[in-house]
């Protein structure tokens, strides 16, 4: 094949690759609230248009919580490692996890149905 039939499809995968990225990353809704789980259990929902600080406790250690302008922090943790600490704010898609506390956190639209009971 000719150098220009290659350049054409690499601009045409690259093109369709930045496209799913932007629809994903762009698409995302930012979530309503966030259900704290410690020990697998719903310890709390907290509300994410409103400001505050939490701590949670686990049967592991301790993690405390931020919430500002919409978005969910892990600010100080009792783990080890830190990764939850370092993941920064979220509102949307990923779950926070701190594994050696065996916290998580899991964002939901608002007005999202958990679940129907009959």
């Amino acid at each position: 094949m000719k150098t220009r039939t290659w350049i054409l499809i690499f601009a045409a995968v690259f093109l369709i690759l930045a496209g799913i990225v932007l629809w994903q990353y762009l698409g995302a809704k930012p979530a309503g609230s966030a259900k704290i789980y410690a020990d697998g259990k719903l310890v709390r929902i907290v509300d994410l248009s409103k400001d505050g600080e939490y701590r949670v406790e686990s049967a592991e250690g301790w993690n405390e919580l931020r919430v500002r302008d919409g978005r969910l922090a892990v600010t100080a943790a009792s783990c080890p490692d830190g990764d939850c600490v370092r993941c920064g704010g979220r509102n949307a898609d990923l779950p926070i996890v701190c594994l050696p506390n065996r916290v998580s956190i899991r964002f939901t639209e608002a007005g999202e149905i958990d679940g129907v009971v009959r």
